[in-house]
This record gives structure tokens, C-alpha cells and sequence, in this order.
């Protein structure tokens, strides 16, 4: 007979895979969102339970980051923001901070202009008195933005003209008719919709626009004078970040996305 002892289970192995366990999750980083609007609180939910390398502080992609708001980052920590000014910029590389910036990314513009212009749909909808069918609309500007706009309420039954410098062939796909935004005759829109960042509208011009005309402003900075139009009586307004308002939990998940691609 062998004099082997009998086999007997290692009760401490368990316990010793466990502390293991917990010393290589100890040492994970954390993601840390900055919760400044519904959609940054969605997508801290969303994050909840994942583990990155290295802490990760989270803004979302309108705020304008500067230096003061930075003060929780460590050296070597992970940055995932929108817009830094000149300050952020260089406490960013002082702490060796490794910055992704969303707004750069391709996925998540599709994403956030897609979601745009289902927010500008919405208001054109609770706004107005007509129907899609029977609304005509014109889009200032074809970029990323535009283009959604464009091809949303085109495939609804609107009525859309754009008004663009670039090229009119591709938005002569979605488009009635193209044109500019200094020849086009505002007093013939039931909805304008605004994406360019630039003041694109004379005062003057301005007051053409039918009296109850659903104005939309999508860009950061507007493209008419609002204060003008509201004394007028015009139903004008400036819809900054609109995902996050109209679609909070969709816009989360789109920078969830591409956060757990930039941090895998």
C-alpha cells in the first residue's frame, strides 16, 4: 500500500484567490462623472460596476473644462471631455493627464447629430400648429448636424430647402431646393432650423420671418439676434446640448460607448 497521506482539499486556497481578487480590484482606477446635466447621471448608471485602469473623470462634451475644474485629477489620471480652454490645457500636461476628446470622434458625432435632430423634430412638433406634411422648413447648413436635420424631417414629409455655402449636391438628395442664407425668403418658413455657428441672418432679414414661425437654434452661438425675436413675439429659442434634454439615457450610451473603447 502507498504511504501517501490521504488527499486533503486546501481549505486556503480559496481565501487566498479571493484577497488576490481583491488587491488586483483595489488597484483599478474608477470612473468619475461629473454630473451636470440628466444625461451625465444616466450614464454614471450606466458605468456603474465596470472598472477602469486608471481613474477616469468624465465632463460632458459642451462644458468647457478650465483649470479649476480639473482640481480632483491626479498625475496620470484619464480625461474625457469636449472643449479645454488655454488653462485646462496646460494643468493637462503638467499632471500628465491623457485627454480624449470626444467631440473628435467620428462614431460619437453621428451618434450626437442623429440625436439633435430627433430634440429639433420634437420642439417643431410641440411648437407648431401644422403637421409635418404641411410644414415647410428651412435648414441653415449641411454640416454633420444640418444633414441629419435634413434627412429626419425630409423622411417625415416635411417640406425642406436648405440654405448652405458648400456644395448643393448632397443635400439636393434630401433638399426641395438649395440655396443661400442670404437669398433665401424667410417669410415663406413655418420651421427654420439653425446650425451654423456664426450669425447668418441680418436684423433686417430677420423681420421677414412669418409671425408664427418655429425658430430652432442648434448651434453655440446663434445665427440671428433671439432678443430681437422675442420682443417681435416669435417663438425663438437656442437649444444647446439638446441630446441631453430630449434624449438623456441614448446620449449617455453613445459616450459610453466610445468611453469603454478609449479606456479598454
Amino acid at each position: 500500500m502507498s504511504s501517501r497521506p490521504p488527499y486533503v482539499k486546501d481549505e486556503r486556497t480559496p481565501r487566498f484567490a479571493a484577497r488576490i481578487g481583491y488587491r488586483m480590484e483595489a488597484e483599478m482606477g474608477e470612473f468619475i462623472v461629473y454630473e451636470t446635466d440628466e444625461r451625465m447621471f444616466f450614464l454614471k448608471k450606466q458605468l456603474s460596476g465596470l472598472r477602469p485602469v486608471t481613474d477616469t473623470h468624465i465632463y460632458a462634451p459642451n462644458i468647457l473644462l478650465t483649470a479649476e475644474r480639473l482640481d480632483r485629477t491626479a498625475e496620470g489620471d484619464v480625461l474625457v471631455c469636449g472643449r479645454t480652454d488655454a488653462g485646462a490645457e496646460e494643468l493637462a500636461a503638467c499632471k500628465k493627464l491623457k485627454v480624449h476628446r470626444i467631440l473628435a470622434d467620428e462614431k460619437f458625432q453621428a451618434a450626437n447629430a442623429r440625436l439633435t435632430a430627433e430634440g429639433a423634430l420634437g420642439i417643431a412638433i410641440e411648437h407648431s400648429m401644422l403637421s409635418l406634411t404641411d410644414m415647410s422648413v428651412l435648414v441653415l447648413g449641411f454640416g454633420r448636424t444640418g444633414a441629419a436635420v435634413c434627412r429626419l424631417f425630409d423622411k417625415v414629409g416635411a417640406a425642406v430647402d436648405v440654405a448652405t455655402t458648400a456644395s448643393p449636391r448632397p443635400a439636393g438628395a434630401f433638399a426641395r431646393r438649395v440655396t443661400s442664407a442670404s437669398s433665401a425668403d424667410l417669410s415663406v418658413y413655418d420651421v427654420i432650423v439653425n446650425t451654423v455657428p456664426v450669425k447668418t441672418i441680418s436684423d433686417d432679414r430677420a423681420m421677414t420671418m412669418r409671425h408664427d414661425v418655429v425658430y430652432i437654434d442648434l448651434a453655440s452661438t446663434p445665427g440671428v439676434n433671439l432678443t430681437m425675436l422675442k420682443n417681435l413675439g416669435l417663438d425663438a429659442e437656442i437649444y444647446p446640448a439638446l441630446p441631453a434634454k430630449c434624449s438623456p439615457e441614448s446620449a449617455a450610451a453613445a459616450m459610453k460607448e466610445y468611453i469603454l473603447e478609449v479606456t479598454a
